[in-house]
């Protein structure tokens, strides 16, 4: 018996020790994981010119970061404009506005996709689909935040004119 709690005794100086060793630790260490920050893209200035005639695969490439450039800037807008509103129900209703207008575009734009064709051709005009109706809900969630909070610009250089 007191062998084992002579035995189990030790185990725990070993664990303490080894713990306080950790932490005196110095010396240099290299760093385990390297953060690399990453570049946001906030405004149409950062949306890729894909006017230009591409080959198929390059036209894809590029119309796809102009999609997710525009996705994100309409939910940040959509995010900033939430957080301007007062009332929880306003908010819910605003969310809840976002979410269907989300489903309707990516239905529209996967008809548009099946009714293309060729697989390349049909993902390119999906894409091209997402950007313009991204655009389109930019500038009128722009709109809102001019009529509803009387801000000019909320944030993502988009006339609500266009």
């Amino acid at each position: 018996m007191q062998s084992i709690s002579l035995l189990s005794l030790a185990g725990i100086l070993l664990v303490i020790a080894f713990y306080i060793s950790l932490q005196t630790q110095t010396g240099e260490k290299e760093p385990g994981l390297t953060v690399t920050p990453r570049t946001e893209k906030n405004s149409l200035i950062d949306m890729p010119n894909c006017s230009e005639e591409l080959p198929i695969q390059d036209a894809i490439s590029c119309h796809l970061e102009a999609a997710q450039v525009s996705d994100a800037l309409v939910q940040s807008l959509e995010s900033s404009l939430v957080q301007l509103e007062p009332k929880a129900v306003d908010q819910l209703a605003l969310i809840e506005n976002q979410i269907a207008w989300e489903e309707s575009r990516n239905t529209e734009c996967h008809l548009v996709r099946e009714m293309s064709g060729s697989s390349d051709e049909g993902q390119l005009q999906e894409l091209i689909c997402l950007t313009e109706l991204n655009l389109t809900r930019l500038a009128r969630l722009e709109q809102y935040c001019n009529e509803w909070h009387g801000l000019k610009d909320c944030g993502n250089g988009v006339e609500a004119n266009q």
